[in-house]
């Protein structure tokens, strides 16, 4: 039996849910059908002036086609211009990410499901 098609949320009505969650949506960053979330997780040199600072983290896009959600994850570092950059990141350092991720992405699929009523897997 073919999947029924759900006439999901609008695209302003999931910017609001998603701004809602905290800090980790990127509105500018994301369009109708993609969405950008990040994570400013490790600060790597806390003794330099804020708008110096640069950090590790994770970000991910979140695509929606018809009634799923898709995401990808990346790790790397946020530099002073403002972009992530791809980065290996140390087992210790990683770890730290990981929960800092999952805690998110638990939430992310819970607001997924129950408030938009598609579901969330990684791409």
């Amino acid at each position: 039996m073919p999947e029924t098609l759900i006439k999901g949320p609008s695209r302003g009505r999931l910017f609001k849910l998603f701004t809602d969650m905290g800090p980790y949506f990127r509105k500018l960053q994301s369009d109708e059908n993609k969405f950008f979330f990040d994570c400013l997780e490790i600060c790597v040199d806390a003794e330099e002036e804020p708008e110096n600072r640069i950090f590790l983290g994770w970000w991910m896009i979140v695509t929606r086609n018809d009634n799923e959600f898709t995401y990808q994850r990346f790790n790397g570092l946020y530099d002073i211009e403002g972009n992530w950059v791809a980065q290996k990141i140390n087992k210790k350092q990683m770890k730290q990410l990981d929960e800092s991720f999952e805690a998110f992405i638990v939430k992310l699929t819970d607001l997924i499901d129950v408030e938009v009523g598609c579901k969330l897997k990684t791409s």
